[in-house]
C-alpha cells in the first residue's frame, strides 16, 4: 500500500515533521510494509507539492531515528529493526507540545487535556 500523506497546514506542525509522523504511523499501524520502498523524495514531493528540501529534512530526520533506511541506488526503505528512541525527554516534549497546539486549535487549555489524559489513563488501567 503506497504511503498516503496528507498535509495540514493549519496545525501549526512544520511540514517535514507532519511527514516524519505520518511516516511513523504508517509503520507502526502496518500500512507501510516492512520491505516495502518509500517514495522517491522527489516523487513525494512532487505528489504534495511542496520543496524536495522538506521531503529530505523529514527522511533525514526518519533514518537517525531509526525507522528508515536509504540504501545507495535501491531506495529508501523502512529500517529492519527499528531503534529506541534516543532522548525520550525530547520525544515526550514534542508530543506534549503537538497536543497543547492541537487542543488550542479546537479552543481546548493544557488542564483540560491532562485531565482528559489522567481519566483516560484511570479508565485503561482499571479495565
Amino acid at each position: 500500500m503506497p504511503l498516503e500523506v496528507v498535509l495540514d497546514y493549519d496545525r501549526g506542525i512544520p511540514v517535514y515533521r507532519q511527514i516524519y509522523e505520518h511516516v511513523v504511523l504508517a509503520l507502526s499501524s502496518g500500512r507501510l510494509g516492512r520491505d516495502e520502498q518509500l517514495p522517491t523524495i522527489m516523487e513525494l514531493a512532487a505528489q504534495l507539492g511542496i520543496n524536495p528540501n522538506t521531503v529530505a529534512r523529514a527522511y533525514r530526520d526518519l533514518e537517525r531515528d531509526g525507522h528508515i533506511v536509504a540504501k545507495r541506488g535501491r531506495g529508501t526503505f523502512p529500517a529492519a529493526q527499528r531503534r529506541p528512541p534516543v532522548d525520550r525527554e525530547q520525544i515526550l516534549g514534542d508530543i506534549y507540545q503537538r497536543a497543547i497546539a492541537e487542543g488550542a486549535r479546537h479552543a481546548i487549555g493544557a488542564k483540560e487535556i491532562l485531565r482528559y489524559f489522567r481519566k483516560a489513563f484511570h479508565d485503561e488501567s482499571t479495565s
